[in-house]
């Protein structure tokens, strides 16, 4: 027993130094942009690039730093009021078929464009034109078209009455929000160096390791406390970002790993953040792949999956589990959810009469492979062999994107309004269908739920949409979308959260 002891003793002090090594080595990237002791140092997972129609759609971390620089017209509040930003207003017709939003005045790009109706037309024109092919092009298509009125009113004018659409004009987790500078976009430049409105101008943007941004000294609200500079250290591992915070080199860091998170709680030098808001961690499952086309296999899939267990042992209880991708305060009645039931697995499967065999891609990862392993061991008590393959989150995009796969780890970002998001997930015209789930009920559905105008009974087909998505076993939910922000006490306040984005702008510092 003692020696047991001291091999764990040991591999817990080897495994720390050597995240603080690591940590050391992927700090001395920063050469010739060395942190100021002034600095916030935020730890993120990944960046992936900022032009809308190149990077089609932004993870968190690349929201979190986008959010920065770029700025939406509006946010909007739990309440789904807007919030003023670049928009001061936004007006429906009397018919619903349009929008007439005016626009904030003496605002400039950080090259020193003015900020007009001009950039905003040219922006939505470049995502609404299908030749661009914009990735979340399904996510707006009920957008016709939006005109300049004059110089900083502008009309966006629908297909049809939407009450999704000031969803859509304030999602700072898109880039169909997120106005870009018409003369960086035009320069073929803002994929790599954003330009935008925003609190903090790019600085700097060294691939897998770090982005820089720094104070915008002609930012438009100047009642803003912000940082003099940003230091963005991308670090992928989970386990790494929150050594290096512990190591006084990281001020604020987002992670889902439970172990983290109740740790922070418990350490007075700590500060934990929540944010829970509606979307889901996913698992996709190809139902146009064998033996995942019978619908009685992904039943038995989903009966075999126990999230509540997963959550506990994965999350430590931190985030929420769910049925539908509305968030906590959507309620339905009635959502046909497949609960952890084993023996009903084992009788679908023996229905199916054949071995079933499945690959799972997870990221390679903690807490991809720590999932992968859960599912392995649960499908195996019913008897599903699981092939597990680790891979990096690009790999997995692209096998996905291009329907090479049978079972992926996935999210249903969060999104002031869910029904464009079930939209471009379960259409079966969608591009972003990545399910290739065919149901011309549920076609209806959704279609229909675009063309409601009173809020109750759009409601209940979204509830009718969800129970579907549940009875035809297209989804396999993970849990709820809960976000962890943990400073040390350098940051003063916590910042406003949008769909799980942290604004620095609203950041303000301890001396």
């Amino acid at each position: 027993m003692a020696l047991n002891r001291l091999r764990n003793d040991f591999r817990f002090f080897f495994t720390g130094f050597f995240l603080l090594i690591l940590s050391a080595i992927l700090w001395s990237g920063v050469s010739g942009a060395q942190a100021a002791k002034e600095d916030l140092i935020v730890g993120v997972e990944d960046v992936s690039g900022f032009d809308a129609i190149k990077s089609g759609f932004a993870t968190i971390s690349t929201a979190i730093v986008a959010n920065t620089v770029l700025e939406p017209l509006f946010y909007m509040d739990e309440k789904m009021e807007l919030i003023p930003v670049l928009g001061l207003s936004a007006t429906p017709s009397d018919d619903g078929k349009s929008w007439t939003v005016t626009l904030r005045k003496g605002v400039v790009f950080h090259d020193g464009t003015p900020f007009t109706s001009d950039a905003v037309t040219a922006h939505w024109s470049r995502i609404l034109d299908p030749k661009n092919r914009f990735r979340d092009g399904y996510f707006i298509s009920p957008i016709a078209s939006v005109e300049k009125i004059d110089s900083h009113t502008v009309r966006f004018k629908l297909k049809h009455p939407w009450l999704a659409f000031k969803g859509a004009i304030s999602w700072n987790r898109s880039y169909t929000a997120l106005v870009p500078s018409p003369k960086a976009v035009a320069e073929d430049s803002q994929h790599n160096a954003p330009i935008g409105t925003g609190a903090f101008r790019f600085v700097e943007w060294k691939r897998s390791d770090y982005v820089i941004v720094e104070k915008n000294k002609d930012y438009w609200d100047t009642a803003r406390t912000v940082a003099d500079r940003i230091v963005f250290r991308i670090i992928p591992d989970h386990q790494t970002r929150y050594a290096a915070l512990e190591a006084g080199e990281l001020n604020f860091i987002c992670t889902d790993r439970g172990n983290h998170i109740r740790q922070a709680q418990e350490d007075p030098a700590f500060q934990v953040f929540v944010a829970e808001d509606n979307g889901a961690e996913t698992i996709l499952l190809n139902n146009t792949q064998p033996p995942l086309d019978d619908v009685r296999v992904r039943k038995a899939i989903l009966h075999a999956w126990d999230q509540a267990r997963y959550i506990s042992i994965s999350y430590k209880d931190t985030i929420p589990t769910v049925e539908h991708t509305f968030g906590n305060r959507f309620k339905c009645v009635d959502l046909a959810y497949p609960e952890y039931d084993p023996e009903i697995a084992k009788a679908l499967l023996n229905e199916y009469g054949k071995p079933v065999k499945i690959e799972y891609l997870h990221t390679n990862t903690s807490r991809g492979r720590e999932a992968g392993q859960i599912i392995q061991q649960l499908f195996k008590t019913v008897g599903i062999e699981t092939t597990l393959i680790p891979m990096d989150i690009g790999p997995i995009v692209k096998k996905v994107m291009q329907g090479n796969y049978q079972m992926a780890s996935w999210r249903v970002a969060s999104a002031p309004d869910q029904g464009p998001a079930l939209f471009r997930s379960y259409h079966s015209k969608s591009k972003a269908n990545f399910s290739n789930y065919t149901s011309p009920e549920m076609d209806e559905l959704l279609e229909s739920q675009r063309l409601e105008t009173d809020p109750d009974r759009r409601h209940d087909l979204l509830c009718r949409v969800a129970s579907k998505v549940n009875s035809d076993a297209v989804t396999m939910f993970r849990g709820g979308c809960k976000y962890h922000f943990i400073t040390d006490r350098k940051v003063d306040k916590k910042p406003r959260i949008f769909q799980g984005v942290p604004l620095f702008s609203s950041v303000s510092m301890n001396e």
